[in-house]
């Protein structure tokens, strides 16, 4: 692939691809609420056959799943996954329209475009579309086959996509790996390459009165508090038996199953550290934390946001929290709570572990709901597919820092489970803050993962014909 004459014409048309990313921002596609789910779905469709694909609009118990292909008669055939739904934007403190899309400059980053989706992850999959229209524009056509998984419900845990993946199968066997397009440069510039995941369990702990006291079926006036008991005082007790004031762990078996980093990942993240690409002050200043939950620097409190699980709680609410004053007694208190399971954590025996805690410290009538639940994922680095995103970077002048996990949570698990192929989340380009206000990404980072993209098609089918080589294999080089 001739892919200087590709990025020459990404520069010319730029404009015009910014353009596209931000109208298709512009929809809103709120998997909670459902809010242009099907319209964002079937724009999706259309788009993968004006580019000279097939689509499909596949149903699910959910949000819908798009799938497509480009049948390109190339050797060596790629799964593209993406989420084309995204979180609510109920946050107070926007500064612009959320839906609007609309270019502002930043501080540190210049231009950029702040809308819900555009790093968490629409802006990167509309610019992938960009690039593949490009390719095909300058070249004829991709330089791989390429079949679509696009979700609807990743923000709800992905709740339907493996039972789609499991009816799509046979469409998806010849599929050698899993791209997953992503923004992945931080605020000073640099990418990374996470080599899995950790799962997801989240869930509601409600306390409702009953038979331990309170009221049952509304809220009464505050001043029976002296006489009768208040769910959500029952509730935060519930709460401070599960960690102790310093957020350490006190569920029995909770991480029986917990495997540190393997002697390969410490050593990587060990001279990476040493060579000062690693700086957990970027994150404190970027991220607005005064200090970590942990003591130390370096490899003391790295090796922590890799190997440890967590128990978070997202939100806590329950009688009255509007303006001014108002003296009320609730009959329900609710905590939303996040655990982050790390290699070797069985869900449903966490489930169980904290069901059991509860019971036994007194707590058996306080409800737990389950919403998502999925596992933890590893990928080697060894895979043709890492190496040939981190020789992305490289040819684009950026060192990656490899990330033994990914703190957060996506379903890598259902590639990993399911399909047995190995995946790889990446891209250039810088945005953050997801889930919450002013999500933005920057406009040059939109041009940088465009032509970032281009360079991993054409590194990846270099790394698979190498491969293919007597005595050949993908490995980490270190150069």
């Amino acid at each position: 692939m001739n892919v200087q004459a590709v990025h020459a014409h990404l520069e010319k048309h730029f404009d015009e691809d910014l353009e596209r990313v931000r109208e298709f921002l512009r929809m809103s596609s709120v998997s909670y609420t459902g809010e242009g789910i099907q319209e964002t779905a079937s724009t999706i469709k259309d788009i993968i056959e004006k580019l000279g694909g097939e689509a499909e609009v596949v149903q699910t118990k959910g949000h819908p799943v798009v799938y497509g292909e480009f049948n390109e008669g190339q050797q060596h055939t790629l799964l593209i996954y993406g989420m084309y739904d995204v979180m609510p934007t109920d946050e107070e403190d926007w500064t612009v329209d959320p839906w609007g899309a609309q270019i502002r400059d930043l501080p540190q980053f210049g231009p950029c475009i702040i809308s819900r989706g555009a790093v968490n992850t629409k802006g990167p999959l509309a610019a992938l579309f960009n690039v593949l229209g490009a390719i095909k524009e300058v070249e004829g056509k991709l330089p791989v086959n390429l079949v679509f998984a696009i979700e609807g419900e990743e923000e709800m845990g992905s709740r339907h996509f493996p039972a789609f993946l499991e009816e799509y199968r046979e469409k998806f066997a010849k599929a050698e790996a899993v791209l997953f397009p992503f923004f992945e440069q931080d605020e000073t510039g640099v990418p990374n390459i996470t080599l899995g995941t950790k799962g997801m369990l989240y869930f509601e702990l409600s306390c409702q009165g009953g038979d331990w006291g309170g009221p049952r079926s509304r809220g009464i006036h505050g001043s029976f508090n002296a006489w009768v008991k208040n769910p959500a005082w029952r509730l935060v007790q519930a709460l401070s038996k599960l960690v102790d004031v310093n957020e350490n762990f006190l569920i029995e078996n909770f991480e029986k199953d917990v495997s540190p980093l393997d002697q390969k990942e410490m050593n990587l993240l060990q001279s990476q550290i040493e060579a000062g690409s690693f700086d957990e002050n970027v994150f404190l200043e970027n991220y607005d934390v005064k200090r970590l939950k942990y003591d130390g620097e370096g490899m003391a409190v790295w090796e922590k946001l890799f190997s440890r699980p967590q128990l978070n709680i997202n939100g806590i609410y329950s009688g009255y929290c509007g303006p001014e004053t108002k003296t009320v007694l609730p009959h329900v208190a609710t905590a939303k709570i996040d655990v982050r399971m790390v290699p070797h954590m069985v869900p449903d025996q966490v489930i169980q572990a904290i069901r059991d805690h509860l019971d036994k410290n007194g707590f058996p009538d306080i409800e737990m709901k389950i919403y998502n639940n999925y596992y933890w994922s590893k990928v080697s680095i060894d895979e043709c597919v890492v190496q040939a995103m981190i020789d992305t970077y490289r040819v684009m002048g950026k060192e990656p820092q490899i990330w033994p996990i990914e703190p957060g949570s996506a379903p890598y698990y259902v590639f990993e489970r399911y399909l047995k192929i190995p995946y790889v989340a990446g891209g250039m380009g810088h945005g953050a803050r997801q889930h919450s206000s002013n999500e933005y990404c920057t406009v040059q980072g939109v041009l940088d993962f465009e032509k970032s993209m281009v360079i991993f098609f054409d590194q990846y089918v270099k790394k698979v014909a190498a491969m293919n080589q007597p005595d050949q294999q993908c490995s980490l080089s270190t150069e």
